[in-house]
């Protein structure tokens, strides 16, 4: 560019100078303003992309939690042909326990909960990875598909076979097919079909605890959660899921983290107790709908859980400079959460479960 101004009289060049100190300086103060105008537009449009970014990841977390527990809820209380439970007896089962023995009893309660206890109440829930005050949910079922009869077993991972009136649980050996004369624990097969020739079909036995930790990623890269320092100094409440299963040839629970945000679960659980009489078709009581949901069932209760409602908050990762969360949230018969008075924004999600095969079962048919 040419900074020098030239003149002309009559068609004579007559002058020719350069820009003044003002107009230079309007020029660079105009071009000053339309550049801040632009860096402006561009930081304003950053934060509106990351907030999107937070309400979506938060928004979904929480999609994603109600589906995951949603779906597990579906199953709980399949167990293959198996038909006729366990008699419940007088008290709830450990949900830690890894024998035989219990494990079957423990069948005889598809659903069981804990309502908002100040510390775990669980051997195989360490304190430090739960969110005190937030609910429990154990769920227990079989896998919808059976082992092949050429399948070998899984060392130490949990099975069950069983027919309708009969049901065993075994411990894998491995190595061992599975077929007309052999079951998971590699001996002679304890449940048959009608033929009383082929074994009784062997599933997957699942036993699922849902949990609110305070972490997602512990400081040390270990499972269990240390403080502060997690998640790189930012601690980000984590739906956690503890299942049993074989780990390193050992039966054992296995911490699994599952969905980053979600700060709050609390359940409400739907009892059917009506008729209060046996039904002679399905030889179950109670007609599959709830009658009454409450927080906490009695022992008894347990068994005739037919429906879940799930209220849980899912939280950003990361805070919004200038927010402040004053809203409060209803999370059912647990009452108002919040305000909570931070910089993280927050959703609320609610949802009705029914728990097909508890309720299933107890249909009257018309």
């Amino acid at each position: 560019m040419n900074p020098l101004r030239c003149y002309s009289f009559a068609g004579s060049r007559i002058a020719c100078r350069a820009f003044t100190l003002v107009e230079l300086m309007i020029a660079l103060t105009i071009g000053l303003i339309l550049l801040g105008g632009l860096i402006n537009v561009y930081v304003n449009s950053s934060r509106v992309h990351a907030e999107l970014i937070k309400a979506s990841e938060h928004t979904g977390n929480g999609g994603m939690a109600i589906w995951t527990i949603s779906r597990n809820a579906f199953q709980a209380g399949y167990f293959g042909e198996f038909y006729l439970l366990p008699d419940p007896g007088g008290s709830l089962p450990d949900p830690c326990a890894m024998t035989v023995p219990e494990l079957y009893a423990a069948m005889a309660f598809p659903l069981q909960g804990y309502d908002a206890p100040a510390a775990s109440p669980l051997a195989c829930l360490n304190n430090s990875d739960f969110v005190s005050g937030t609910d429990i949910l154990v769920i227990r079922y079989a896998d919808g598909t059976a082992l092949a009869p050429t399948d070998a077993p899984i060392a130490n991972e949990v099975y069950l076979q069983g027919i309708v009136n009969a049901a065993e649980v075994q411990i894998g050996a491995g190595g061992s097919p599975v077929g007309t004369t052999r079951k998971a624990d590699g001996e002679s097969a304890g449940i048959f079909k009608k033929d009383g020739v082929t074994a009784a079909d062997i599933r997957k036995l699942r036993v699922h605890i849902y949990f609110v930790a305070p972490c997602s990623v512990p400081r040390d890269g270990g499972d269990s959660c240390t403080g502060a320092d997690d998640d790189g100094g930012a601690p980000v409440p984590t739906l956690k899921l503890l299942e049993l299963t074989a780990v390193g040839g050992v039966t054992a629970w296995r911490l699994v983290s599952l969905i980053e945000g979600v700060q709050n679960l609390q359940i409400d659980y739907g009892i059917d107790n009506l008729p209060a009489t046996r039904n002679p078709v399905t030889d179950q009581f109670g007609d599959g709908a709830p009658d009454i949901y409450v927080r906490s069932p009695a022992t008894a209760d347990w068994p005739n859980v037919v429906s879940l409602k799930v209220h849980l908050i899912a939280r950003a990762t990361q805070p919004t400079p200038g927010y402040t969360d004053v809203k409060t949230y209803d999370m059912g018969f647990a009452g108002p959460s919040g305000a909570f008075n931070d910089a993280f924004k927050r959703h609320l999600f609610a949802s009705v479960i029914r728990v097909n095969n508890v309720s299933g079962r107890r249909e009257i048919p018309q």
